[in-house]
């Protein structure tokens, strides 16, 4: 969308070209408020060369093609920390239970006979303390990795309420968390005596290694960080590290992904702070809409004001609407819906749902020559898939409730009833994790969103747990606003989240 420099953008341009070596910006950006032509200019008046971090590859070639008239170039993180330790990988490692079982190294200890403790799931944790680790910004393992990694299968004790489970989690954890980290101490040593990194050691390897980090970022004097609110803490350790110049941008409300081990970065990162308060996507009817998301937060939401100054002129490349689910089951009974009425519609990455669901019911049935996924093949029985689930997994939690809730079959009609093309779909179904980046111009929020009296009564519990189980309830509303400003003209489906809300106005027409 074509449209003048706004104060804010030139603002954030002209100290963008005052920079000097060693000073950070912070961009806090509303959704649809103008980030990459602000990014663009910021990389225009610095003539210094830089780099553009994107959060995956797409969005990196895409900024490439922006960015081509700059000195700023493009890509991941992972790519660049790939590029530096090229000469020392050999074939790429594997982190499941199945592998590190095969490493041999759980016969070097003893491990203690716990109830409901079996090999397979307690590989499963040394597997998920390395994971942990990998996030970290530590130097070294530690016994809080292992409970990290054990909290998140047992539960927090602190917070269990039934006697025998709170007591059974602590033994696990007292008894468990030094082990685990001291196995997965020694896996990660024989992995790299190997040269087998997985995606994320090649990020801890340049973490740690003041060389390697060197490698990676030689030839930069700044660096550009989008989608800064969902760095781990890592990637921001890697940011400060080296001591190059940082412009961070990214929107604290749009923060979805804690529960991979995502923080908050921007809060966290150094800089002078900038503004981007002006959507170009909707106009002030929606940005209304999405001001009440954010005010009905429990911390209060934003002191400064969402202003809503599009929708800009021009077509919509894609599905003309978008029905955003809160979950892969609300996906389901969403297009289920759209199917009984007969309307035309596209579920986002069904295709990679169905190889998925397909080979866990053949996992389920004892049927492991039919297991075809890449996330799955490693897995021997159901018994071991659930275990994996249980240790904190819910991208497998959600697959084993598919399963066994026996949903299958209908995910299979789907396949065979939904448009093939989204492009010539009346509606697009995806999550609100997936439609993150996207525009539609109609958008309706499917029946699984929790209502604002469901989400509040969440948020109170977690008060009483760790500070995660807080900031996961708080993303509740995060999601929730990433959905809702999807929408470019219309919104369907907020009335009923918020029922009890005599202010909110009567919903636009249903796409």
């Amino acid at each position: 969308m074509a449209h003048r420099d706004t104060p804010e953008q030139a603002e954030i341009a002209d100290h963008a070209a005052g920079m000097r070596e060693g000073d950070h910006m912070k961009v806090l950006a509303f959704a649809g408020a103008g980030k990459t032509t602000t990014l663009k200019k910021v990389a225009s008046v610095i003539p210094r060369r830089g780099c553009y971090l994107a959060f995956n590859k797409s969005i990196a070639d895409e900024a490439k093609r922006k960015l081509a008239a700059t000195r700023c170039s493009a890509s991941t993180m992972h790519a660049l920390a790939y590029g530096a330790m090229r000469e020392v990988v050999g074939s790429p490692a594997s982190l499941n239970a199945r592998s590190f079982r095969e490493s041999g190294i759980s016969q070097r200890f003893r491990i203690p006979r716990l109830a409901g403790w079996n090999e397979y799931r307690v590989a499963s944790a040394v597997v998920r303390t390395l994971a942990t680790f990998c996030a970290s910004d530590d130097e070294q393992f530690d016994a809080r990795h292992g409970r990290d990694a054990l909290i998140a299968s047992v539960g927090d004790p602190e917070m269990i309420r039934d006697r025998t489970r709170k007591e059974e989690a602590a033994a696990a954890i007292d008894a468990l968390a030094p082990l685990l980290a001291t196995m997965a101490r020694d896996w990660w040593i024989q992995l790299v005596e190997e040269g087998r990194y997985s995606h994320d050691m090649y990020l801890k390897a340049i973490d740690l290694d003041d060389a390697l980090r060197r490698d990676t970022f030689r030839g930069y004097k700044y660096l550009m960080v989008d989608e800064a609110q969902d760095l781990n803490p890592v990637q921001r350790s890697i940011l400060l590290k080296t001591g190059l110049t940082i412009i961070a941008v990214g929107d604290p409300y749009q923060q979805i992904y804690s529960w991979r081990g995502a923080e908050n970065a921007l809060a966290l990162l150094p800089g002078e702070t900038k503004y981007l308060t002006s959507s170009f996507r909707f106009g002030e009817e929606l940005a209304a809409r999405a001001r009440m998301i954010l005010a009905s937060r429990p911390d209060g939401g934003p002191e400064q004001r969402l202003i809503g100054a599009g929708p800009g002129a021009g077509p919509h490349a894609g599905p003309a609407a978008a029905i955003i689910c809160r979950t892969n089951l609300g996906m389901i009974d969403e297009a289920l819906n759209m199917a009984k009425k007969g309307i035309a519609f596209h579920v986002d990455n069904l295709e990679g749902l169905l190889g998925d669901v397909r080979s866990a019911l053949a996992l389920f049935q004892g049927r492991t020559r039919d297991v075809t996924s890449a996330e799955l093949r490693h897995f021997e029985t159901w018994g071991e898939l659930q275990a994996e689930a249980e240790e904190g997994d819910q991208a497998l939690g959600r697959l084993v409730s598919l399963v066994e809730q026996n949903r299958v079959p209908q995910i299979e009609r789907l396949g065979q009833v939904q448009v093939a093309d989204p492009d010539t779909a009346r509606a697009l179904i995806c999550t609100a994790h997936r439609s993150k980046g996207l525009e539609f111009p109609a958008v309706k929020l499917a029946g699984d969103w929790k209502d604002i009296g469901t989400m509040e009564g969440r948020w109170k519990k977690s008060r009483k747990m760790s500070g995660k189980h807080e900031i996961l309830a708080m993303e509740e509303w995060n999601a929730l606003y990433v959905g809702a400003t999807r929408a470019i003209t219309r919104l369907a489906g907020l009335e009923r989240i918020y029922a009890r809300d005599e202010d909110l106005e009567p919903a636009s027409q249903e796409p």
